[in-house]
């Protein structure tokens, strides 16, 4: 297995089948109302999808999922490339940012039911507002950190400021919106989990909660394995695209062979 590409590829598929082992041998010995195993995992997920209370409740956070993390690309995207570009800006509104990100975010959920009510908004509103700030800091620190010689040269043949900003700063700057896209991701799932779980009771959260109260251990571990499945997918969508839209920073970056 000389071949660094086959070595990195089998790594991780022997540390799960060694984990699901034993998990399999230690679960099976315990209490099922405290603790599971791979197996009854695998029985209550085809149920769950036979019944079609997963295939459900993941269309219903998917939406919630899908449009909040969108609102918050689209939004803090432009915004952390206006702090970046514009000192005045960075000033006057960036700090309200840096304070939101560091936040206990929790604490604005009881706030968030009294204006979105229990429904889809107030899981869009709060996925918004969890995944939002890593995505404008890290955009604002990449467009800061693009050499002043590169605008300058913009600026010598006459190019205008959205030619500097469309061709010189957001390419300069796409590794940096990368990472926070990827560290947005994580946090959109934490907060879809928080909001189904505390306001609308719905989705993956609310399967996970009915489990919980039927104390059915193994459909509690459906629901969170799913919950990880998502971050996982999207972080791998999200890198794949990375590598599609910039070959030469993932080169760069050392990931090649070992």
């Amino acid at each position: 297995m000389n071949n660094p590409k086959i070595r990195n590829g089998f790594a991780p598929v022997v540390s799960v089948v060694v984990l699901i082992v034993v998990w399999e041998i230690l679960g099976r010995g315990g209490n099922p109302l405290l603790s599971s195993h791979p197996s009854a995992i695998i029985v209550a997920f085809a149920d769950s999808i036979a019944s079609g209370e997963l295939v459900e409740a993941l269309r219903e956070s998917l939406g919630a999922l899908a449009v909040g993390y969108l609102l918050a690309v689209l939004i803090g995207v432009p915004l952390g490339i206006f702090f970046g570009r514009y000192q005045f800006a960075e000033r006057s509104l960036g700090f309200y940012f840096v304070g939101l990100d560091s936040a206990p975010l929790v604490t604005f959920i009881p706030l968030y039911i009294l204006w979105f009510g229990l429904g889809f908004g107030v899981k869009v509103a709060i996925i918004v507002t969890f995944s939002i700030t890593p995505i404008i800091i890290n955009t604002w620190m990449g467009v800061r950190g693009v050499p002043k010689t590169l605008s300058e040269v913009g600026k010598a043949f006459c190019a205008s400021e959205f030619f500097v900003l469309r061709r010189i700063m957001f390419p300069s700057a796409l590794p940096s919106i990368v990472t926070g896209l990827r560290l947005g991701v994580g946090r959109a799932v934490i907060a879809l989990a928080v909001a189904e779980l505390f306001t609308a009771i719905t989705g993956l959260g609310g399967m996970l909660l009915h489990k919980s109260e039927d104390y059915d251990t193994a459909g509690m571990f459906v629901s969170m394995i799913v919950f990880m499945a998502l971050g996982v997918g999207i972080t791998v969508f999200i890198g794949w695209l990375e590598r599609r839209a910039m070959p030469w920073h993932h080169a760069a970056a050392g990931h090649g062979d070992d």
